[in-house]
């Protein structure tokens, strides 16, 4: 899917906290952002999307994300990252427990296909795997560049939108 093909969707309410995807291990095979452009496609609703760059390396990927987060002006967030990150990452994420947590794990279809994963995600797996880090299933990097599943995570973004002004009465 190209950009230039998504369809904007009119009306969407907006979350009044940043949506911030939190990118699990990376390496020289593999240093895409989580759900990059499903990224651009949540910015291009109005929606404020953010995503730290973090370093390559797992051992320094806490102290990143938590002086990141401690330059930030929001006291909330709403997280989207992978199940491991979210293990990985407790630490500094455990001040924001007013914040939401969405796992990539909820937010793909269950009744979807496995994604190819290519060749190279897979020399990625195995250079992780030799220096000891554990690397996210494919599907959990928000690969999938389907309408539907784009259309989903919309939902999902005006749900907790929803959520919030809930919250505020």
């Amino acid at each position: 899917m190209n950009n230039d093909n998504l369809v904007l969707r009119p009306n969407c309410l907006l979350t009044k906290y940043p949506l911030v995807f939190i990118t699990g291990t990376r390496s020289l095979f593999f240093y895409e952002k989580l759900g990059e452009q499903l990224q651009t496609f949540i910015a291009a609703h109005g929606y404020m999307v953010l995503s730290p760059a973090m370093p390559f390396r797992s051992s320094y990927r806490k102290e990143y994300l938590t002086k990141w987060l401690k330059q930030q002006k929001y006291q909330q967030f709403h997280f989207v990252l992978s199940r491991q990150s979210h293990k990985e990452l407790s630490g500094p994420l455990k001040d924001y427990q007013n914040s939401t947590f969405t796992l990539t794990t909820e937010i793909l279809n269950p009744s979807n296909k496995m994604l190819n994963e290519p060749l190279s995600y897979r020399a990625h797996k195995l250079f992780c795997q030799a220096l000891g880090a554990i690397t996210d299933p494919y599907n959990e990097t928000l690969q999938d560049k389907s309408t539907e599943f784009y259309d989903r995570f919309l939902d999902h973004c005006i749900e907790l939108a929803e959520n919030e002004a809930i919250c505020e009465m």
